[in-house]
């Protein structure tokens, strides 16, 4: 599936999710917005650089820095685009399989994607923790409102 389609999906998928999540609906779009340009990351870098784990520390990354932006501008938690946003990156089907290999009796195939799932799941908990260390004057919005209050 090319790029442009699985962006599409992302996007839409991260809309569904925040529907089930039961965001505001002013922030429907915003959400799929983030979910999808994280996605985009995630599929850049392993397309250049088949490494799941740093993809997913840089979009995770990504995701925290356009949600931090979102909140600010629209006045929201950070939490309504972030959860939203990071469910392109959970790791499902790594999970499923892990699950499948355990109950079926399969060990060894059962621990090698357990391990695979488990590192993806500290690479994103590492990128939102990083994301939420960030100084508020990294971020535009804010240095956009202190200059709009200087002005004034």
């Amino acid at each position: 599936m090319s790029i442009f389609y699985q962006v599409i999906a992302g996007f839409l998928g991260t809309i569904s999710f925040a529907i089930l999540f039961e965001v505001p609906k002013r922030h429907y779009i915003y959400c799929g917005l983030i979910g999808a340009c994280g996605w985009f990351i995630y599929l850049v870098i392993m397309h250049f650089w088949v490494a799941p784990i740093s993809a997913t520390f840089v979009a995770s990354l990504a995701l925290i820095y356009l949600s931090r932006e979102a909140a600010y501008a629209l006045r929201a938690p950070v939490t309504i685009f972030l959860i939203c946003g990071i469910f392109c990156l959970v790791p499902g089907m790594g999970i499923y399989n892990f699950t499948y290999n355990f109950f079926i009796g399969d060990s060894i195939k059962a621990a090698q994607v357990g391990v695979q799932v488990l590192k993806i799941a500290i690479a994103i908990s590492i990128g939102i923790t990083v994301g939420y260390e960030l100084s508020p004057r990294c971020f535009f919005a804010y240095r956009r409102r202190q200059r709009a209050l200087k002005g004034k």
